[in-house]
């Protein structure tokens, strides 16, 4: 019967019309779906093989037209699974065999008796024929599968065993052995034996995976090594399960075994690789955001640029961001305008399918803080280079910005300073030249008294100007040496204001001193402090509309002592109290209107105070309200700080000198100051030279250059030292060298005074005064 048939259809072919009425009526009685088709002519058997719809064929062997064998032939070459039974009267044995050679299903002998066994046959030829055909295709179906499996097994490196648990038979396929470094065909003993080739590692779970299969039928499937008979250690992805044949006596577990080795390496290596990436992450100041879909709907960051914006992770951040409040909490900007979502450098990549490169957008937040961030973001492509979404890395340069507006105002404070130097070394060097070129025209004392004002005066101011800024030099790269001891600080303001004493007479200004009675005890370099206190009261005096009022008060409470001086002059800006003391930065420079100076000397306050242990701060209400300068310093017990204070010498005049320095007008006019004052001086303008009338004249004192030729100062006291009659003689060192290391290398040559260019001509004679009035042996290296 064809597959979905309800009837058995039934081809019945004999040209006895009777004899066909018997048979069909013996079907329909015994067949109850059926249907029987009537072939009674070669014209009808030839449109029924035709058509071919029939599932039995059952014939006569003597038909007029031919024989019953002939027409077995025709059905079986174009049918050759429907079954045929001959149903006929005028056969014989000899016929039956050769029709059963032929491929006949049935033969009946057509007796009256014998018609009702025609249904029979016919359900018992059609069952054969088809259980052959279900066992056919089931077979066809099994080795298609079995192949299948084999190609499947093939292509994925897989082998497959067995092992019976009643025998404890192993069964391996080919590809198994080679797993644990045997040849192809290889089977192990015994189970226990292939378990001795795991890994020591992985062998407390393997054996535990199989023990589960053995006793509870459990499926297991587990990754381990296998150190194989090659000494390789191979990785196998194994799985198995145990199953019953049906009747409950035999057990066999089954199961599947590949060589996983470079698949574990692979995804080791992966892992690796994601670990250092993720610690490169992790190290660099980097967020990433990325996107799976080109229109990106859904942007997941980094865990930094969630710290970054204070959200928490997981966020979706390709819609606005909305606070407990249902406010955004912060906001996106470039160049000052809010960028909207759609232009996001994320989004634009995605949108044109190219790179973002260097995109900085401001990050402002709700609460006032601000962020500078650089953007790179790409487009995130598919197989055929189609966009699938984006990727962003993030990097917060707020410091870097920071630092390069500190620099582009530290460049502008250094051109202007610049400028303000040019013009403050000009202007004295401009009113000395007017005074030569009088003296070249007019030589009357009193132009001649003029001129010496003019020039001490201006000389004085230039030489101002490079101790500060050499000053300046020393503190920013400590290189500065403070000689600390006992003072108080009440004499310091004195010298202070003995310095300045002519400025602020000049400007008219009213000074006021409010310091205790009792002394102000600090430890500290009186030169140094001399030097802040000169500074601060200048700046008062340039910084004070004329008339105006300074105050110096001092207070001491239990740890510190407090001074500060105060003014009524211009003020300053809140927002600039702490850039005063940077370097370079004045108030109104005298260019555009304000006072002179190089905008240095409150860095070298701040500075030297701070090298002293303690600060210095400015406070005003604003411009026109004035400005206070505090200064505050650890204090010293005075019990512990009795100022010594070393009583005064008159040298007197006496003593031979000897001037050296290859500048000529320098040392002869040097010379010339020196002999007005009364001291005998001989001159020399270079090294050789020096030692030379050294030699002769035996001089008291020298005071020698450095950098002079033939013979270096340095060379010429070495040479002084070696002499019997050098070892008293006082060496004063006059250089524009005066970092630390210059100032040891004249120590070390034997030089008892380190001066640094430019010196005043009144400090050289004081000096003098001081060494020659005093036993050779006392005289102490100066810090000058």
């Amino acid at each position: 019967m064809s597959g979905g048939a309800e009837r058995l259809r039934i081809l019945l072919i004999d040209d006895n019309p009777d004899d066909r009425a018997l048979v069909e009526r013996e079907l329909r009685l015994r067949i109850a779906a059926v249907s029987v088709s009537h072939v009674a002519d070669a014209g009808a058997l030839d449109q029924a093989l035709a058509a071919g719809e029939f599932d039995v064929a059952v014939t006569d062997y003597r038909l007029r037209w031919t024989l019953g064998t002939e027409v077995l032939r025709a059905i079986k070459q174009r049918y050759p699974n429907t079954p045929v039974v001959m149903f006929t009267g005028s056969g014989n044995e000899e016929v039956a065999v050769e029709a059963m050679k032929e491929g006949l299903d049935d033969y009946i002998t057509k007796t009256p008796k014998h018609y009702p066994r025609v249904p029979y046959a016919v359900l018992g030829c059609f069952e054969r024929v088809n259980n052959r055909l279900r066992l056919q295709e089931s077979l066809a179906r099994e080795k298609l599968a079995k192949a299948r499996l084999e190609v499947a097994l093939q292509s994925a490196r897989m082998g497959t065993w067995q092992y019976d648990v009643q025998t404890g038979q192993l069964a391996f396929s080919d590809d198994i052995g080679p797993m644990f470094g045997h040849g192809h065909g290889f089977v192990h003993a015994t189970v226990e034996e292939a378990l001795l080739q795991v890994h020591h590692l992985d062998s407390g779970r393997v054996r535990s995976a199989w023990a589960g299969a053995i006793e509870r039928d459990e499926a297991f499937a587990f990754e381990a090594r296998v150190v194989g008979a090659d000494a390789r250690t191979r990785w196998l992805a194994v799985s198995g399960k145990a199953v019953g044949d049906g009747t409950g006596t035999r057990r066999i577990v089954v199961g599947t075994a590949r060589d996983v080795t470079a698949e574990v390496a692979a995804q080791e290596a992966q892992r690796a690789q994601q670990e250092e990436l993720q610690a490169v992450l992790d190290v660099l100041p980097v967020g990433v955001a990325i996107s799976h879909d080109p229109q990106i709907s859904e942007i997941t960051v980094s865990p930094y640029f969630c710290g970054l914006l204070g959200i928490e992770p997981g966020t979706n951040v390709a819609q606005a961001v909305t606070g407990p409040d249902g406010e955004q909490p912060y906001r996106y900007f470039r160049g000052g305008q809010p960028l909207e979502p759609a232009d996001w450098p994320i989004r634009v990549a995605a949108r044109q399918g190219t790179p973002v490169r260097s995109e900085e957008l401001e990050v402002r937040f709700n609460d006032g803080r601000a962020l500078t961030i650089l953007v790179n973001a790409a487009p995130l492509l598919d197989g055929q280079a189609a966009v699938r979404g984006a990727v962003a890395a993030i990097m917060d340069v707020s410091a870097l910005k920071s630092v390069q507006r500190e620099l582009e105002q530290a460049n502008r404070q250094k051109t202007e300073f610049l400028s303000v130097l040019a013009h403050e070394l000009r202007n004295p060097m401009a009113a000395i030249s007017y005074s030569v070129e009088m003296l070249r025209h007019v030589a009357t004392p009193d132009a001649i008294h003029k001129a010496r004002e003019v020039i001490g005066r201006q000389t004085a101011h230039m030489r101002k100007l490079l101790d500060d800024l050499l000053d300046l030099s020393r503190i920013t790269h400590n290189r500065i040496d403070l000689v600390l001891r006992p003072i108080d600080l009440r004499s310091v303001i004195e010298h202070a204001y003995e310095s300045t004493q002519a400025l602020l007479e000049a400007q008219r200004h009213r000074i006021a001193f409010e310091l205790p009675d009792r002394p102000l005890m600090v430890l500290g370099d009186e030169v140094r402090l001399t030097q802040v206190f000169t500074n601060l009261l200048n700046n008062a005096a340039k910084f004070t509309p004329a008339g105006g009022s300074v105050t110096v008060a001092g207070a001491v409470d239990e740890r510190h002592v407090v001074l500060e001086v105060i003014d009524n002059g211009a003020g300053i800006h809140p927002s600039e109290l702490e850039h005063v003391f940077e370097m370079f930065v004045q108030g109104k420079g005298k260019a555009s209107g304000g006072v002179p100076g190089l905008g240095i000397g409150l860095a070298i306050v701040r500075k030297l105070v701070e090298l002293h242990g303690g600060t210095a701060q400015a406070f005003s209400k604003g411009p026109g309200s004035g400005t206070t300068f505090r200064i505050e310093l650890p204090r010293a017990e005075e019990a512990e700080t009795t100022q010594v204070r070393p009583g005064g010498h008159d040298a007197g005049k006496h003593g031979r000198l000897l001037v050296a320095d290859d500048n000529v007008d320098a040392a002869d006019l040097l010379g010339a100051v020196l002999a007005m004052e009364g001291y005998p001086v001989e001159v020399a303008y270079d090294g050789e030279a020096a030692i030379e009338l050294a030699g002769r004249w035996r001089p008291d004192l020298m005071l020698l250059d450095i950098g002079m030729p033939r013979a270096t100062g340095l060379d010429v006291a070495r040479w002084i030292r070696a002499q019997d009659w050098g070892t008293h003689v006082v060496l004063i060192a006059i250089t524009g060298w005066g970092q630390h290391e210059d100032r040891r290398a004249t120590r070390e040559a034997g030089f008892d005074v380190h001066l640094v260019k430019p010196v005043s001509p009144t400090e050289i004679v004081a000096l003098i005064g001081k060494h020659l009035g005093a036993p050779h042996g006392d005289a102490r290296h100066s810090r000058d």
